[in-house]
Formats: structure tokens, sequence, C-alpha cells
């Protein structure tokens, strides 16, 4: 592994918000916006670590499907789409799923908003379809490489929220 990526997945561990970005946002949730704040915002027992998701799906009225976005684009695997913003480089993380209510994305900064078409692609994307203009990360060919470790860190951020479907999936089935 070189040694730079290895030194860049340590400082990405190490890496927490001098201070949580807040928003007095109160608009409604943008489908295909990217929003960018701290995880403390969502739980104070959390790092101050910065979270960016993609908002993809309103699964209720008040509940949204978002994808992981990260800044750290030299770790994308074949699972994440490279996506230049034009002010700032991301991945979108199409195995990175989760669930966050309207009020918890109000907490968050809009930074950027992408087309229509462009989240049909990454939604096709996910369920896959390779539409040839998406720029991917790179295919890991051993279990310990660290941009497997990274996927795994950033899911583990999230997993909670990631667990939400299932707390959906009960509500919405019949008693008998």
């Amino acid at each position: 592994m070189a040694r730079w990526l290895k030194d860049l997945f340590e400082d990405y561990l190490q890496e927490e918000l001098g201070e949580i970005p807040s928003s007095s946002n109160q608009t409604p949730p943008i489908i295909g916006g990217i929003y960018f704040g701290s995880l403390k915002s969502l739980n104070e027992n959390k790092p101050n670590k910065p979270l960016y998701f993609l908002i993809v799906d309103e699964i209720d009225k008040d509940l949204y499907e978002v994808f992981k976005v990260s800044d750290r684009y030299e770790f994308a695997r074949n699972s994440d789409i490279i996506l230049d913003t034009g002010t700032l480089k991301v991945i979108i993380e199409t195995d990175n799923n989760f669930y966050l209510k309207e009020d918890e994305i109000n907490k968050f900064v809009l930074i950027h908003q992408i087309t229509g078409e462009e989240l049909e692609d990454i939604l096709a994307f996910r369920d896959g379809e390779k539409p040839s203009h998406l720029k991917t990360g790179l295919t890991p060919l051993f279990e310990e490489d660290i941009r497997n470790k990274f996927n795994q860190e950033e899911f583990n951020q999230i997993k909670d929220y990631h667990m939400r479907i299932f707390e959906i999936l009960d509500e919405e089935e019949p008693l008998e």
C-alpha cells in the first residue's frame, strides 16, 4: 500500500471540525441536494467529524434516504461515484445509504445540488447499471485494502441511521 494513502487514512481518522457548522434552514430538504455538517449535530455523543450526504429519495413525509458523501475521493472504490461539483471533488458512496428526518437534515448546510439526470444516473448505478460517463473509483484487490477500511469507517459513522429502515418496515407491517 502506498505510504501517502496510509498517511491520508490516518489523517482522516483524526479529523474533527473546529466548530459545528449549523444551519437554521427551515426549507424542505431538496432531493439531489448535497449537504454538509457535523456528525455531532445528529448525536451529541458522536465526535465532531464532518458529515456530507446526498438526498436521493423521500421515503415518507418526514424521512429521506441519503447516500454518504465524502471529500476523501482518494479512497473511492468501484462502488463509489466521483463527482466534481466545481468547488469540491467528492465521492458518492452508493453502498452507504442511511435515513434522516427533515429536522435532522435542517441542521446541515446545502452546499450543492445535482441535476435530476445526474440523480437518475446515480440511482441507476446503484441498481447495477453502468452509465459510461460516470467516473468511479478503483476495485480493491485485497480485503485489507485501505479503501475497504475507509468504507467500513464511513459506515460505522452512520450505521445507527442506516438501521432505521428496519424500524420503518416494522411500523408498516400489519398486526395479525
